[in-house]
């Protein structure tokens, strides 16, 4: 492999494997006693039922198989069409629901999916040239007793460092992006209409994050889970060295041309 699978990742591709197994098995249940019931009327009927089994067990397998090869490898098949929207609504919550089952924690499924989405999307837009990038905040990455009020503009931080959003301002200047903090989804997606960006990189929690990128499809979205030093929706932090390096990717990609 081309990287170390991080225990996250490893959790959730276990979960997707044990799910799809389920899957596969209540098909073939179901498949099994609908047959049988058919050919009591005419062969043809469990003849037609068996090739529509065959047939979602054949598009099961390979999209398994994609989805598979792009979690474990780092590679991926993002360029099949509608495979971006299959994972996120179909792929997911099935997951989800089997991690639930067995009581593991849904942030940690999130985050590996998050990684998994944003290596994606990175082969999505590697070798184009967008020409608007925009850097979407959630509004508790600013510290919490701050007395201005950025969610307006956040071009009114004094740069006291005591939070991240310094740091991030300083780097939407350096490479000319559009920065902007957001109250909530509502509010978000009203940025990402009216600034109609051809990359968005996300900060938010596993949750909003998630919902910004199902929401926001089919755009590309680069997710950021933050960390929660001081608990939920309260002086939250990034690693703002990993969002440089992926602006970074981004310009030399597009150098590379």
């Amino acid at each position: 492999m081309s990287k170390m699978i991080s225990k996250d990742r490893a959790i959730f591709m276990a979960l997707f494997f044990l799910s799809g197994s389920i899957l596969f098995g209540a098909g073939l249940i179901i498949w099994y006693f609908m047959a049988i019931g058919a050919a009591v009327y005419a062969d043809w009927m469990a003849a037609v039922i068996t090739l529509l089994f065959i047939l979602f067990a054949g598009s099961m397998t390979f999209f398994s198989a994609i989805f598979a090869y792009t979690a474990l490898t780092g590679k991926n098949f993002g360029q099949v069409k509608g495979f971006r929207r299959v994972a996120q609504r179909l792929t997911l919550p099935v997951v989800l629901r089997t991690g639930k089952m067995l009581g593991v924690e849904k942030d940690r499924i999130v985050r590996a999916f998050v990684n998994i989405n944003n290596e994606i999307v990175r082969n999505l837009v590697k070798g184009k040239k967008p020409e608007s990038i925009l850097v979407l905040l959630p509004h508790c990455l600013q510290l919490e007793d701050c007395e201005l009020k950025l969610t307006s503009d956040i071009g009114k931080c004094v740069g006291c460092g005591k939070c991240d959003i310094k740091d991030l301002v300083e780097i939407a200047e350096k490479y000319n992006l559009a920065i902007n903090v957001a109250t909530g989804g509502t509010v978000a997606r009203r940025i990402v209409k009216d600034t109609k960006p051809d990359v968005i990189l996300a900060v938010a929690c596993e949750r909003d994050l998630l919902s910004g990128i199902q929401d926001t499809y089919p755009l590309p979205v680069i997710g950021f889970c933050n960390r929660r030093p001081s608990g939920e929706c309260r002086s939250t932090r990034v690693n703002v060295s990993l969002i440089e390096d992926e602006i970074k990717k981004i310009y030399n990609d597009q150098e590379a041309i």
